[in-house]
């Protein structure tokens, strides 16, 4: 049986292709200044300013690099499993009234709910998100600690992944199916009384 495929969470994944390179390439250049300092001239000590730059942003890096790696959306049986580092949340059929795909801007359309989203703005608003109607009974206070204040608007858990749509295909199939259409396909028309 094939394991369920985990949908990461866009926020993090953009963050960490956004600033890897700004971090990565000076903490490169300031351990190699730290290196070469410390062989060329030992007893000068200068070499450990730039030996702790060089640790920090490594140290920020890994952090931003282990929370994009770790941080995702799972479908486990009948469950959806948020995962955030080591943190995690179950949320089933009993939790969630409603699943579809939208886009961010359906969800970020007034000005104080933009303020939310990462910069560039513009370019978050075209992007489609797995978009859950959760029931009365969710902690949305966990959940928002959990997965941010941006993702949990209202009643609505928004949360943009790299497949909304193959997530959605998964909710949809196991864990929150779509209410069975009354009347079993569709209504016929009555005729007109006279």
């Amino acid at each position: 049986m094939p394991k369920p495929a985990r949908h990461p969470i866009l926020y993090d994944v953009e963050r960490w292709r956004r600033y890897r390179t700004w971090l990565l390439l000076p903490a490169t250049v300031f351990a190699l200044a730290a290196v070469s300092l410390s062989v060329l001239n030992p007893t000068a000590g200068s070499a450990f300013g730039y030996a702790v730059v060089a640790v920090a942003l490594f140290a920020i890096a890994s952090s931003m690099w282990t929370r994009q790696r770790f941080t995702f959306l799972v479908r486990e049986d009948d469950m959806l499993v948020i995962r955030t580092m080591a943190a995690s949340r179950r949320l089933g059929p009993s939790d969630i009234e409603r699943a579809r795909v939208a886009r961010l801007s359906a969800v970020f359309h007034r000005p104080e709910r933009r303020r939310l989203l990462p910069r560039p703005t513009d370019r978050w608003l075209a992007t489609e998100a797995i978009t859950l109607r959760l029931r009365d009974g969710v902690d949305r206070r966990a959940l928002a600690r959990l997965v941010g204040s941006r993702c949990v608007v209202d009643d609505l858990l928004v949360v943009p992944v790299v497949d909304p749509d193959g997530l959605l295909a998964e909710l949809v199939q196991h864990v929150c199916p779509p209410p069975p259409v009354a009347g079993g396909g569709g209504a016929r028309r009555r005729g007109r009384r006279r």
